[in-house]
């Protein structure tokens, strides 16, 4: 059952060490080589979009079909995992906004004071999660 969340950066996440209770959402960029995380977690989600809000060529806008990847790997490891850890490059504002759409459907703590989170990937993740 799902206690925890957390984010940080492509750099902390590499260097942690595997939990079998625990899951992974790995945010990388089109075209950056994917984190090399280490081996024994419970499950890996891979994406790629750039960390932006708002259509801006040439850059990928996470999009409802990322969205709706992601709510259906949380849903289909909560029973599993006592934790998600959710990362990009620096672990301020794309894997936060992840984290906290977590933390906040599913009871867990977040950071209230927080706000650098994308607005962008919580919103379209709030929204799809609103239309299953």
């Amino acid at each position: 059952m799902l206690r925890s969340v957390m984010f940080c950066g492509r750099a902390e996440a590499k260097a942690e060490i595997p939990r079998q209770d625990w899951a992974v959402i790995s945010i990388g960029e089109w075209g950056s080589d994917p984190a090399e995380l280490q081996e024994g977690w419970h499950s890996i989600l891979r994406l790629e979009f750039h960390d932006i809000d708002a259509e801006l060529e040439p850059y990928d806008l996470f999009s409802e079909v990322q969205a709706r990847r992601i709510i259906q790997f949380v849903k289909e490891i909560e029973p599993e995992v006592s934790g998600i850890l959710v990362h990009c490059r620096a672990g301020i504002s794309r894997s936060a906004a992840v984290a906290k759409w977590i933390a906040e459907t599913y009871g867990l703590r977040f950071p209230e004071s927080y706000s650098l989170y994308n607005k962008h990937v919580y919103k379209m993740l709030s929204l799809q999660s609103s239309c299953e």
